[in-house]
């Protein structure tokens, strides 16, 4: 079972979770949802993590960078958008 720790490795090389003094941050609850969310799918559909991790940079990439919004929304929104795209090319299907 994959745990915050093992994600966290995993990403750290391409797109790192938001932190702030070492601790994770979350502006908003659905950010820390989606990451547990996250966890589970991915884990469930048996889809590894590097898979994931180069689909968030992806989507990091594309979304560029607004300076009028925070930094871990921004990131958390690309979380979601490569976390569908990547269950969707797993052929998860999405309610």
């Amino acid at each position: 079972m994959s745990t915050v720790a093992d994600v966290d490795r995993s990403l750290a090389e391409s797109a790192p979770l938001p932190r702030s003094n070492g601790e994770l941050v979350f502006e908003e609850p659905w950010q820390g949802r989606a990451l547990g969310m996250a966890v589970v799918a991915l884990e469930r559909a048996g889809i590894p993590w590097a898979e994931f991790s180069r689909r968030l940079a992806e989507a990091v990439r594309r979304r560029g960078y607004d300076p009028a919004e925070p930094a871990a929304s921004a990131y958390y929104a690309a979380w979601v958008e490569a976390l569908e795209t990547t269950l969707r090319e797993a052929g998860v299907e999405l309610a």
